[in-house]
């Protein structure tokens, strides 16, 4: 291989190199698969939801005349659902407590990754995904599904922003995915839209008919309106 044959070689080689660094520099999101978790989600909600109408059937049964089930009976027998209610709620809360704990270790671990300001990771557009102005000397970034706000000068992601409603769902990693931030006051559960939570008759309470893309239910002891995209409750009505 004669001079210029080398040289054209070690050109084309440093082009390649050139060419691929800002593919390598990428902030590659982990493969997404909610599948099991959204089941799991699924199962407790029907477990609690199977205890709330066996509740009910017994209440309505102790009504029935000739039933032949005695005031002390009926409260007995709703005391021993309403136990049983409570210990899958503290199991499942103590579940919930262990998940939340995976997403804690997971965002306090994205203050460490770098994002280059030519990654496909950064967020040109954020009033897309109504995202307040951001400071001078940073920009928005997505990644591992969190809307994180990134150092110019370093590189460094320097905030990792609470989950809103809002945000997109498709870029979650495996894993617990982390709840929308919502006031305290707000009870933090799913509610399918198929769950016996709804209320699918709001006029028989005087509610209005919810706003297009929300719907009412029954969650701890209040109604709320629920985000249909989320299943996350997103407001407190009133005491229900």
């Amino acid at each position: 291989m004669d001079y210029i044959d080398r040289m054209k070689l070690c050109l084309a080689l440093a082009c390649l190199v050139a060419s691929a660094a800002p593919a390598f520099a990428q902030v590659q999101p982990l493969p997404r698969f909610e599948g099991l978790e959204m089941q799991i989600e699924r199962e407790e909600q029907r477990q609690l939801d199977q205890i709330e109408q066996n509740r009910q059937r017994e209440r309505d049964r102790a009504l029935l005349p000739g039933s032949g089930v005695s005031g002390a009976d009926a409260a007995l027998r709703d005391m021993e659902l309403r136990r049983e209610q409570d210990r899958l709620m503290l199991q499942l809360e103590l579940d919930r407590m262990r998940q939340q704990r995976e997403r804690d270790l997971a965002a306090n671990a994205l203050p460490n990754t770098r994002v280059p300001a030519f990654s496909s990771a950064v967020v040109t557009n954020p009033e897309a995904y109504i995202l307040p102005p951001i400071p001078p000397g940073k920009y928005y970034a997505r990644v591992d599904g969190r809307f994180v706000i990134v150092d110019a000068t370093s590189e460094l992601v320097e905030q990792v922003l609470p989950v809103q409603p809002t945000d997109p769902a498709a870029d979650f990693p495996a894993g617990p995915r982390p709840l929308p931030w919502v006031d305290m006051g707000l009870p933090l559960r799913r509610v399918a839209p198929t769950s016996v939570l709804v209320i699918t008759n709001p006029a028989s309470l005087a509610l209005p008919g919810p706003p297009a893309g929300q719907y009412y239910a029954r969650v701890d002891g209040k109604i709320v309106l629920v985000d249909a995209r989320t299943e996350m409750p997103v407001k407190v009505i009133r005491a229900g």
